[in-house]
């Protein structure tokens, strides 16, 4: 099984070794050197660490006495004996002793002995079965290590650099310590730093267990993870545990998001991360790809089209369907639907109109605030004589429907909150109420934004909402629109003479 192993990987398990050597910020140095010599592969691995304390644990498969943590990388002295079932031939001395693994006439064996130069650390030498073009690999691979700033390590010679820290996220994550009682190992959930890091050229995101490169971290950004503990791995340490990429994401997510532009947000591993992340942390993920004037897009419900109204809204429809199912999920949870926008933009037209419409008659009779904004628009007659054509206006392309329903007639609103986006309103009973406040109107009565206004408001009298069919009818009336302002022009300006008048004289 270890035979079929890339080479980079038994090699990485002796220095694993040596890095868990070094106490948390202990100052050290490992040498790692590998090639061909006397048409032998050979690897040799020296550090200044703590050292072995029985070298004749090596020898034995799970045999070790290190104390277990999570802090630590190797697992069960296993690393050491996994790169040696493969080796031609081995030695390591630690302190005042040597261990040597041979073969004499075929057969595999250990020799043990004292050395008269005590060695501080440890010294790792092997003969594998190699060829030089492993080399290459070896090189890719330990360039991509993440050691601690208080750890050097070089690779034949070349001092592998240091990378920056960019962020630290403060995480819990699944971890993995050995259960002596059970003889099992646990996987508890441990409080932990995850150390963000700028990917090279070439290389792909990666998740490190303490500077080794485990496994792909599976998403966009140029950064790699470095866990500052134990990763719940496969038996061979080359593949992390089912959903464990996940989590990684939730726990990075929030601190990637600030520096992260639209494209990226929008990402399947974002969607899927963000749906288990803070309730703070989806509105921020929503906004960021969506915008904040957005709705949900809804079927269209018989001659009623919610996307449309929401569109004329100037909200920007979102297609649930077309979004991976993280973003479905938050959509639904945090963005309304095309029906409650324009549902919600109806009662609250209707509230307004309601709350505040009136006639000229009470306008005068009352003698307030609604007789001052209509002398601030040109005085009574020629407020009255705007309206007058307004009605009549509609009244006349109504004339050209099928079904108008009852006769048109008018009235007046205005806004009242700062928003002023309320021109006009059409109930249902054909009733107009042009919004005071709006200058159009009655500055230019037949100017075309009032007319658009118009057209659009009467073709509400067979459509209350917008949709295909009620552009249709826009298109329709403003046809009979130009006719009539055509062939009508001289009976307008005999029925409405005071709208030919400059207005200003009023104002």
């Amino acid at each position: 099984m270890n035979a079929a192993r890339p080479p980079e990987h038994l090699i990485k398990e002796i220095v694993r070794n040596s890095l868990d050597s070094f106490d948390i910020g202990q100052q050290g140095i490992i040498k790692l050197n590998y090639g061909m010599q006397d048409n032998h592969f050979f690897v040799q691995c020296l550090d200044n660490g703590s050292g072995i304390n029985s070298l004749s644990d090596l020898r034995v498969v799970y045999l070790t006495n290190k104390t277990d943590s999570h802090l630590k990388r190797g697992r069960f002295g296993r690393g050491f004996k996994e790169a040696l079932c493969i080796a031609d031939q081995a030695m390591v001395s630690s302190g005042g002793e040597q261990l040597e693994f041979l073969q004499e006439d075929g057969v595999r064996i250990s020799r043990s002995s004292f050395i008269d130069n005590p060695i501080y650390g440890t010294h790792v030498r092997m003969q594998m079965p190699w060829s030089t073009d492993i080399c290459e690999k070896l090189d890719q691979y330990f360039n991509k290590f993440l050691t601690p700033d208080e750890i050097s390590l070089l690779v034949n010679g070349l001092t592998i650099k240091k990378r920056e820290v960019l962020h630290q996220v403060k995480a819990s994550l699944s971890t993995e310590i050995d259960d002596p009682s059970g003889q099992c190992w646990k996987k508890p959930s441990r409080k932990t730093l995850i150390n963000l890091i700028q990917i090279d050229d070439g290389e792909n995101p990666m998740i490190n267990e303490m500077g080794i490169p485990v496994a792909s971290l599976e998403w966009s950004m140029p950064l790699h993870c470095d866990i500052q503990q134990r990763v719940p791995m496969n038996p061979n340490r080359d593949a992390v545990a089912s959903g464990y990429p996940i989590k990684v994401h939730i726990a990075c997510l929030p601190t990637l998001l600030a520096g992260m532009d639209e494209n990226s947000i929008k990402e399947d591993w974002v969607g899927i991360a963000g749906r288990r992340c803070s309730k703070e942390v989806q509105h921020q993920i929503i906004e960021r790809a969506f915008g904040s004037n957005i709705a949900r897009s809804v079927p269209k419900v018989g001659a009623r089209h919610f996307d449309e109204n929401a569109r004329e809204l100037g909200i920007q429809v979102i297609n649930t369907a077309q979004a991976s199912g993280g973003f479905r999920e938050m959509l639904k949870a945090f963005v309304p639907s095309a029906k409650e926008v324009a549902t919600k933009n109806e009662q609250f037209k209707a509230d307004q109109v309601n709350l505040a419409s009136f006639t000229i008659a009470n306008a005068i009779s009352e003698k307030q605030n609604n007789l001052f904004m209509i002398e601030q628009q040109g005085g009574v007659e020629h407020v009255q004589q705007c309206l007058d054509f307004s009605v009549w206006f509609c009244q006349q392309l109504l004339n050209s429907c099928k079904n108008a329903g009852n006769k048109v007639t008018g009235e007046l609103t205005y806004n009242s909150d700062d928003s002023n986006s309320l021109y006009a309103f059409w109930s249902a009973d054909n009733v107009l109420a042009l919004a005071i406040d709006q200058d159009c109107f009655w500055k230019q009565p037949h100017g075309e934004e009032s007319l658009m206004v118009l057209i659009h408001e009467a073709a509400h009298a067979l459509n209350q909402h917008h949709g295909f069919e009620f552009r249709e009818e826009v298109q329709r009336l403003a046809g009979v629109a130009a006719s009539l302002m055509l062939h009508k022009a001289n009976n307008i300006r005999m029925l409405f003479p005071r709208l030919f008048i400059d207005v200003h004289t009023y104002c």
